[in-house]
């Protein structure tokens, strides 16, 4: 019975001791493992005016509720960090300094959340999933860098192709989240405790089981994270989708093995090397690449920025360009209708404006208690200049999609009938008389394009487009006596007239050979000069453009320039025309003030591109206080730091993710299973020993 017993013992002790083996076997072939992504993560960092760090990118798990000062509390508590603050009865938690950093002068600490400089106080503000949020000494206003961010998805389509301005010293994260936003695309982030932000997904894309989000910056493979790259001016971040999924066997592409030529007989294949360019066409065009285009409408509307925006294209300009329109420019608008009382003489004159306010998303019919779609449809003086007034009315109308009555005197269907009627037997339309102008004819493709459907419109356009590549020159512009030459604003023009309407102005109609060089490119081939190409020679190194080749920068110029490249940008991203804005909604009304004639509209700096939202005295900077108003709204009482969060902060020698699988915790178990079923084991072979 004993010797049963101990049988038994011995067979269970070995039986543990292989199980236990069997595992230490199995622990060697390969784990997947996941990121250890924070479940409600954020980022935090502080630096000072330099942008040098105080307190580096650190990623927290953020508690519901929290506010950005409860985290930087937090995160600067953790790693022993001064922090000097006082809580105001107003403005809530008035920063002081940060480490051994302290503002100076009008200089204060910004407060900036996804690259854009907050509008409420970091003591108010409850910090969402993903938010990247950066402490830093600044100036009013804040200096700012424009950054093209694009995404495509595995099938080369287009998700979004933004331009968007960024605090100095934010971060490619930053940059993403907020062209995201600009395009209402969604960018699913996730934080990782030591790794930051890496991308998950970007809108709908339909990701594979081995892709992934790829990142770019200026064309080169990024090699840190998105979290850590300050982005600079003019930088061009680019994401796409790659795979790792290992290489085929027929890992050329070709369906031959590697190194192998395929057999073809000793002859050549057939085609190969047999058809030559013909040398009476000209070469096609090179392209011009998004890039470029990108590139150019940067700084054209950082060139008109800085002017200050001072008439009606510009301001249609840079909100086609992606930028808001500066509330000082509609406050001026305001003002000069409530001086005039609503009336203008020239109908175009409410035409502009009407476009103006509807770019910006005001609503056109009741602007400081005016309708000015009224002072449109209803005017009698609606052809006096020409066939401007009724292009530009068309243009105004279609701006926002605006009411017309049946009844009234112009109708849509009344101005697209007397536009057509107003076709030149050649397809081109006049200012006055019977001499087509080019400029003209781009502008009425442009206002008939949302009619294209019709075919009687459809049939004008075709004709104008025929006409406007017959007088195009060899250089890739068109001359004119009346402009002084090849005017960069004419080009401009057919440009949005034929993005509007749906044509590539790269295309071959539009693509011209200039004579003395046509007998080199037989030798050394030349892509031809096209519309894009030839306005981009205007293009002066301050970012503007110029009138004429060997002019300086020019507003006018500058502004149809950015309307065209804007349009361009459009026709290949499909988006549609400038001058197509979402209906309205703001309705904007006079203060009794304003109707008394005491509104006075405060001198701001044109340079800025927005409205201070701090008060401040003309010609005075704001105090530290004033300026902080934005960064630290009003907070009764000390906000107490109760959150128990763990803080993650990126330092050398750091430990990786943690990334255990289940197969961890077994091999724990086991190895306690090894040490209990050894110790049986003894201990029974011992007693066993002692009993014989």
């Amino acid at each position: 019975m004993m010797n049963k017993r101990n049988m038994t013992q011995r067979f269970i002790a070995l039986s543990s001791i292989m199980v236990l083996v069997m595992i230490q076997i199995l622990s060697f072939l390969p784990q997947q493992i996941n990121a250890a992504a924070l479940t409600n993560g954020a980022t935090i960092a502080v630096v000072d005016q330099d942008d040098k760090k105080i307190v580096p990118i650190t990623a927290v798990e953020v508690e519901e509720g929290q506010t950005a000062f409860d985290i930087l509390k937090e995160v600067t508590g953790e790693q022993e960090v001064a922090l000097d603050y006082s809580i105001h009865e107003q403005f809530g938690a008035m920063i002081g300094g940060i480490g051994e950093v302290a503002p100076e002068g009008y200089d204060y600490w910004g407060f900036i959340i996804n690259g854009e400089e907050a509008q409420v106080g970091a003591s108010s503000y409850v910090v969402e999933k993903g938010d990247s949020l950066l402490f830093k000494i600044i100036s009013y206003p804040a200096e700012k860098v424009n950054i093209t961010v694009s995404a495509m998805d595995s099938l080369d389509h287009s998700i979004f192709n933004e331009t968007v301005q960024v605090v100095k010293g934010a971060s490619a994260f930053d940059a993403l989240k907020l062209a995201g936003k600009t395009a209402a695309v969604k960018v699913d982030a996730a934080i990782d405790p030591v790794y930051w932000a890496y991308i998950n997904n970007i809108g709908e894309a339909k990701l594979g089981e081995y892709e992934y989000w790829s990142t770019y910056m200026n064309e080169n493979y990024m090699t840190e994270g998105l979290s850590s790259y300050l982005v600079k001016e003019g930088d061009h971040l680019n994401l796409t989708v790659e795979s790792w999924a290992p290489p085929t066997d027929d890992d050329n592409g070709t369906g031959e093995e590697e190194g192998e030529t395929p057999d073809t007989g000793g002859e050549t294949p057939e085609g190969e090397n047999e058809q030559q360019p013909d040398p009476t066409l000209p070469p096609a065009a090179d392209p011009v690449t998004e890039e470029q285009v990108a590139t150019a409408i940067q700084s054209a509307t950082q060139f008109i920025s800085k002017q200050g925006v001072k008439d009606e294209f510009g301001a249609i300009a840079i909100k086609a360009a992606g930028k808001e329109i500066p509330q000082q420019y509609i406050d001026n608008l305001k003002k000069s209708i409530i001086t005039n009382e609503g009336n203008y003489r020239n109908v175009t004159d409410y035409e502009r404006i009407v476009l103006a306010l509807s770019a910006a998303g005001i609503d056109a019919a009741n602007f400081a208690g005016y309708n000015l779609i009224e002072k449109i449809h209803s005017n009698e003086r609606m052809t006096n200049q020409g066939n401007n007034g009724v292009i530009y009315a068309l243009l105004a109308l279609d701006s926002g999609d605006y009411d017309v009555p049946n009844d009234a005197k112009w109708t849509r269907e009344s101005l697209v009938n007397y536009l057509l009627d107003q076709q030149l037997d050649n397809g081109g339309w006049s200012l006055y008389g019977s001499k087509a102008s080019v400029d003209i004819t781009g502008m009425a493709l442009t206002a008939l394009a949302p009619y294209k459907g019709q075919a009687k419109v459809q049939g004008a356009i075709d004709q104008a487009v025929a006409w406007v590549s017959s007088v195009q020159d060899e250089n890739g512009g068109f001359s004119d006596d009346s402009n002084g030459g090849d005017a960069s604003e004419t080009t401009a023009q057919v440009i949005i007239g034929l993005a509007s309407v749906g044509i590539n102005p790269t295309e071959e109609r539009f693509t011209k050979q200039p004579v003395d060089t046509f007998a080199e490119s037989l030798d050394s081939p030349s892509s031809g000069v096209n519309l894009i190409q030839h306005l981009l020679t205007f293009k002066q190194d301050d970012g503007g453009f110029a009138h004429l080749q060997g002019g300086e920068s020019d507003m006018m110029a500058s502004s149809q320039a950015l309307l065209a490249l804007a349009s361009y940008d459009n026709y290949l991203t499909n988006k549609g025309s400038i001058y197509q804005f979402t209906k309205p909604m703001i309705e904007v009304a006079p203060t009794p003030e304003q109707i008394d004639g005491k509104d006075e509209t405060p001198t701001v700096d044109e340079n800025e591109d927005e409205t201070p939202t701090v008060d401040k005295n003309e010609g005075e900077k704001p105090t530290k206080e004033e300026a902080q108003q934005n960064t630290d709204t009003v907070v009764k009482d000390e906000v107490e730091n109760t959150n128990e969060n763990k803080v993650v902060t990126k330092s050398e020698g750091h430990k990786l993710p943690s990334t255990a699988t289940p197969l961890f915790n077994l091999l724990a178990t086991g190895g306690t299973l090894l040490v209990i079923g050894s110790t049986v084991l003894i201990y029974t072979q011992r007693r066993q020993a002692k009993k014989a």
